[in-house]
């Protein structure tokens, strides 16, 4: 047995849960308004069973234990392992131990090392950066809030320094403050920059970003990626402005450091920066806990840049499919919940969020209010690139926009974006439905030759209809040794998953590119169950078996999902007390569902 399952073993998912809320028996399970939405009418479901809970209301999520603690206090999966370790008296394994003492050296070296940069600051060498400081309007009390400093020059002071205080040198290299040259010698990774640390959710400094004070290229530096720091699943400030987006119901997205630095300095303090890059899977993972109103600060003068209109296309793909939680494959209004909304405020020409802030908060403050949702703003946008004037410029903005706009699971918004995009054409309605029917057709077709009635493989290709545990880790393996069949899972719901420790990797799985970045991001009590997946003996087959193989396990999963539902739905029952509305529409939801999975082939 895991450390992991041996932590789970000793749990009660009632006393965890009760623990937080204030729980009422109804029929087999126990009942509560949810604790992760307001409601009147509880939807929030404990079964003591299947040791589950769910919310059939706004939330529509679920889990088991450990990912009731990671939600509810705001943790990783493996803080929130380690919690519930300590509550049963487990000790976990000594490499997930050491694994996270390591990391948590890290942490202490980066601390260490923003303090050699604040204290350089404040010396005399730091006088050039402090004016530069106080030229871009930045208070002292700003400076020590965000911790600004400054590397030396000299490539070997913050080494001396580490040294000196009996930091090995070896951990200063992972932790990404030194760098070793080919030739085995080590040097300061930064020098001469203005130094921005950048911190976990958690507030812990995870890796930098330097600015160069003169002519240095490139005139911004992060640091390379390490176990604790990978600059596409952060977010600038966002340890700052986490409380100040959950109480305003918003989040603003900048891109650089001193746009959110003047930002918070002057009252707005939900403001976070994605540091130059289009918003990621794990980036609006952390957003999304937070608010469902988002909104993009861009300056027009880039907007008509083909990278930032791919970074806009990117973001908006990343917040449709986090929309709906990847929920494509499941059942209509038993999961829906509000939608996250993404929108632009386009910003005066040649003013980037710090100068504005700076120069006219009132107008930062109507743009932001005022900020379209991001396919109005694109629709002329993305026409202004090609020659409408011509029917193959029209048919080029329809194919750029096509997908985005079929992405939009409303389908009352998708209509009225259809229609803004003909009045921006200059066409009838007809005619671009007429091009856009063609469009879906070569999609249909495309899709067709994946999904049409595949026959599923033979019973010793997949684990027994009974193996519910061996199901969801016989599908990871799967999908970890066949990256090219990463669509066909790309929008499955991680909620399908009933194990925390697979769901987990999972949701990883789906913003990973490659394997081996997969594993760096995980914590390090889910590395060994990983490695055991991946070293995982399979029945060598061709690519048509192995797709019919994951067309087949990912249908039984949802199907042993969707039935754990409604034996939890049926389980709130009690004698002659009618459900809920709530509960009653998911019953049927769910039924609906399951007889459309069992009607298709495969079954």
């Amino acid at each position: 047995m895991s450390s992991i399952d041996d932590v789970k073993s000793r749990l009660d998912i009632v006393d965890i849960v009760g623990g937080y809320v204030g729980l009422q028996k109804s029929g087999r399970s126990f009942k509560a308004t949810c604790p992760f939405h307001n409601e009147k009418t509880p939807s929030f479901i404990v079964n003591p069973q299947r040791q589950s809970w769910r919310c059939f209301g706004a939330c529509a999520i679920g889990g088991d234990a450990i990912s009731f603690v990671m939600r509810i206090e705001n943790l990783d999966f493996g803080l929130a392992l380690r919690r519930l370790a300590d509550k049963v008296g487990v000790t976990l394994t000594q490499a997930s131990r050491t694994d996270s003492d390591r990391n948590e050296g890290l942490y202490r070296i980066n601390s260490t090392t923003a303090r050699f940069y604040q204290d350089t600051l404040k010396s005399p060498e730091g006088q050039n950066a402090r004016t530069y400081l106080e030229s871009r309007g930045v208070d002292a009390e700003t400076c020590a809030k965000f911790e600004l400093g400054l590397s030396p020059s000299s490539r070997d002071r913050l080494k001396s320094h580490l040294l000196k205080l009996g930091i090995d040198e070896a951990q200063a290299v992972l932790a990404g403050v030194l760098r070793r040259a080919d030739d085995g010698n080590t040097f300061d990774f930064f020098g001469g920059r203005l130094m921005f640390p950048i911190h976990d959710r958690r507030g812990r400094i995870a890796g930098f970003g330097g600015r160069a004070l003169d002519d240095s290229t490139p005139k911004y530096l992060n640091t390379a990626q390490t176990d604790i720091f990978n600059k596409r699943s952060m977010l600038y400030a966002l340890h700052l402005a986490g409380e100040s987006i959950n109480s305003k119901k918003t989040g603003i997205v900048v891109e650089g450091y001193m746009d959110v630095i003047a930002a918070h300095q002057h009252g707005y303090t939900n403001v976070v920066a994605s540091m130059g890059t289009a918003l990621t899977e794990h980036q609006v993972s952390q957003l999304k806990s937070l608010a469902k109103d988002f909104v993009l600060a861009l300056d027009p003068d880039a907007a008509g840049q083909e990278a930032t209109l791919r970074s806009l296309e990117s973001s908006w793909r990343v917040f449709e499919r986090q929309s709906v939680d990847g929920r494509r494959r499941s059942v209509g209004t038993l999961y829906q919940r509000e939608p996250l909304r993404l929108r632009i405020a386009a910003l005066p020409a040649g003013l980037d969020p710090d100068a504005l802030i700076r120069q006219d908060r009132r107008e930062w403050e109507r743009l932001t209010e005022e900020a379209l949702p991001l396919l109005e703003y694109l629709i002329p946008v993305v026409a202004g690139r090609f020659d409408t004037s011509t029917g193959h410029g029209k048919a080029q903005v329809v194919e750029t926009l096509f997908p985005l706009i079929a992405s939009v699971e409303n389908l009352f918004d998708q209509e009225r974006y259809f229609r803004t995009l003909a009045q921006v054409l200059d066409v009838s309605e007809e005619s671009l439905k007429a091009s856009i029917g063609r469009l879906r057709e070569g999609t249909a077709r495309g899709r067709g030759a994946d999904r049409k009635a595949p026959q599923p493989p033979d019973a010793s290709a997949a684990p027994a209809a009974g193996a519910e545990v061996s199901l969801e880790e016989f599908t990871l393996t799967l999908l970890l040794r066949r990256p090219d069949l990463r669509e066909l899972a790309d929008d499955f719901s991680p909620q399908c998953f009933h194990k925390a420790e697979n769901r987990e990797i999972f949701t990883r799985w789906q913003s990973s590119t490659r394997i081996d970045n997969l594993r760096e991001s995980l914590d390090a009590s889910l590395k060994g169950h990983f490695d055991r997946l991946d070293e995982r003996d399979l029945v060598p087959a061709d690519t048509r078996e192995s797709r019919l193989a994951v067309w087949q396990c990912l249908q039984r999963l949802e199907r042993r999902h969707l039935q754990g539902l409604q034996e939890g739905l049926l389980a709130t029952e009690e004698a002659g007390v009618p459900p809920p509305r709530e509960v009653e529409s998911a019953i049927a939801e769910v039924n609906a569902r399951l007889k459309e999975l069992f009607s298709e082939p495969g079954r």
